[in-house]
C-alpha cells in the first residue's frame, strides 16, 4: 500500500461512518479520522454530525475556507457555528499534548451581508479575530449601540488588512459624542490595514477624518458613491495616502465640479504608483476628460482605466485614446456608451442603446489602435450589471 491510497481509505472511511444511523463515539476514533469525516460531512450536509464533530475536534485550528469554496452550503456553515456556540467557554483540548488549549476558528476573508446583527456579533466573537485578515460588511447598522458593538469587535482585528463597508452610517459631530468617534478611534488600531473600500455612505466634507485616522498610507482606496466634496478631493490629494496608493477608485460621485481643479492635482500626486484608476459614473464629460488628461498621462504605471456611465461624446473618446496610447502598461479600458449612441439622464447612459452605432465606435477605436501598434490594449464598453449575490462567507 502506498502512501497515496491512505487518503482515499480515510475518505471511504468517512462515509461509510456517516452513512450509519448513528456513529460511534467520536472519543474512539483516532485523530487522523477527524478531518476526512469533517470534509464528508460537510459534503453531504450532515448536520448533526457537524455538530459533533466540532465539539469534540482535537485539533486547536479548525479550517473552514477550503470547504466552504467547494460547498457552499448556508446550512452546514450553521451546523459548524452551533457546534462552537456549544462549546464551553473553558473547554480544553481532551487529546495530544500536542495542541492542548481552546478551538479556534480561522478565518482570513469574512464576507457578511443582509443578516441579524446579533447573528453577526456572533459570529464575530466565535472567531479568532487575529487571523482575520479581509473583512467585507455590506449592511446598515441602525442603532448607534451596535455601530460601537462592530467597531469594538473591528479593533481587535490587529491583522486586517483589507476593509470593505457598504451603507454604514457616518456620524460626525464636532463634540465627539457620536457613534463615528469611537469607530474611528477602533479605526486607528488597524496598523497593518493598506485597502479600504466604502461605498454607499454620505462622506461629504468629512474624508479627512477617515483617513486621518490611518496608522500607514493605503495602496488602495475605494470611495465609491459617497457624495465627496472639492475639500475630500483637496485633503486627499494633500494627505500621505496619495503618493502611495496603487489603485483609486471614485466611481459614483459627482466630479464634475471638481474639474479644472482638485481632481488633475490628485491625479498628478498618485501618478508615481497608481496602477488602476475608476472614476466610472462621475458626470465628466468631454471639457472635464480634456482637462484631466495632461495629468493622466503621466500616469506611467497605470494597467487599467474605469471610464463607463460617463457622457462622453465619439470625438471625446478618440481624443482620450490618441493620448493614452503611450502608457505603454495600459491594458484595459472600460470607456462609456457615447452620448451619440444612447441616451443619458442624471450621468447614467440609458438603453435601448444604438448597437449599430457601438459597433461602429468600436471599429474606429481599434483601427486606431492597429495604427499605432498598440493591439494588446482592449478598449471594452461596459457590460450589463450582474445580479447581486447575497451571502456569507468565510476564507
Amino acid at each position: 500500500m502506498n502512501n497515496s491510497t491512505i487518503p482515499k481509505l480515510l475518505e471511504l472511511a468517512a462515509h461509510s461512518l456517516l452513512s450509519r444511523e448513528a456513529m460511534p463515539a467520536l472519543e474512539e476514533f483516532t485523530v487522523d479520522l477527524f478531518p476526512p469525516l469533517l470534509t464528508a460531512a460537510f459534503s453531504k450536509g450532515h448536520k448533526k454530525a457537524l455538530k459533533e464533530l466540532v465539539q469534540a475536534w482535537p485539533f486547536p485550528f479548525l479550517r473552514l475556507g477550503s470547504l466552504i469554496v467547494r460547498w457552499p452550503n448556508q446550512d452546514s456553515l450553521q451546523a459548524v457555528l452551533d457546534g462552537l456556540e456549544a462549546l464551553p467557554a473553558n473547554r480544553t483540548c481532551p487529546r495530544v499534548e500536542r495542541s492542548c488549549g481552546s478551538l479556534h476558528l480561522c478565518c482570513r476573508k469574512l464576507h457578511i451581508e443582509e443578516m441579524p446583527f446579533n447573528s453577526l456579533i456572533g459570529i464575530l466573537k466565535t472567531l479568532d479575530l487575529n487571523f482575520i485578515q479581509e473583512l467585507e460588511v455590506f449592511d446598515w447598522f441602525r442603532a448607534l449601540s451596535e455601530q460601537s458593538l462592530f467597531a469594538t469587535q473591528l479593533g481587535r482585528m490587529c491583522n486586517l488588512q483589507s476593509l470593505k463597508l457598504a451603507y454604514y452610517h457616518w456620524a460626525f459631530s464636532p463634540d465627539g459624542e457620536q457613534s463615528s468617534s469611537y469607530f474611528l478611534s477602533q479605526l486607528s488600531k488597524l496598523a497593518h490595514l493598506q485597502k479600504l473600500h466604502l461605498s454607499y455612505s454620505y462622506l461629504s466634507g468629512n474624508l479627512h477624518q477617515v483617513l486621518s485616522c490611518l496608522q500607514s498610507p493605503l495602496q488602495t482606496l475605494e470611495i465609491r458613491s459617497c457624495t465627496l466634496l472639492d475639500t475630500d478631493i483637496t485633503y486627499l490629494s494633500q494627505s500621505p495616502h496619495a503618493t502611495c496608493l496603487k489603485k483609486l477608485d471614485l466611481s459614483g460621485n459627482n466630479l464634475s465640479h471638481v474639474v479644472p481643479g482638485p481632481l488633475e492635482t490628485l491625479l498628478q500626486e498618485v501618478s508615481g504608483t497608481l496602477q488602476h484608476l475608476d472614476l466610472n459614473h462621475c458626470r465628466l464629460k468631454d471639457g472635464h476628460l480634456s482637462a484631466i488628461l495632461p495629468a493622466l498621462c503621466r500616469c506611467s504605471h497605470l494597467s487599467s482605466l474605469g471610464l463607463s456611465d460617463n457622457p462622453v461624446s465619439r470625438a471625446g473618446l478618440m481624443t482620450l485614446l490618441e493620448h493614452t496610447t503611450g502608457l505603454m502598461e495600459l491594458k484595459r479600458v472600460l470607456y462609456p456608451i457615447p452620448v451619440e449612441c444612447c441616451v443619458y439622464l442624471q450621468g447614467l447612459s440609458w438603453g435601448p442603446v444604438n448597437k449599430g452605432k457601438l459597433c461602429q465606435v468600436q471599429a474606429e477605436l481599434q483601427k486606431v489602435l492597429q495604427a499605432v501598434q498598440r493591439a494588446d490594449m482592449q478598449w471594452s464598453p461596459p457590460l450589463p450589471s450582474p445580479l447581486p449575490v447575497r451571502l456569507v462567507q468565510l476564507d
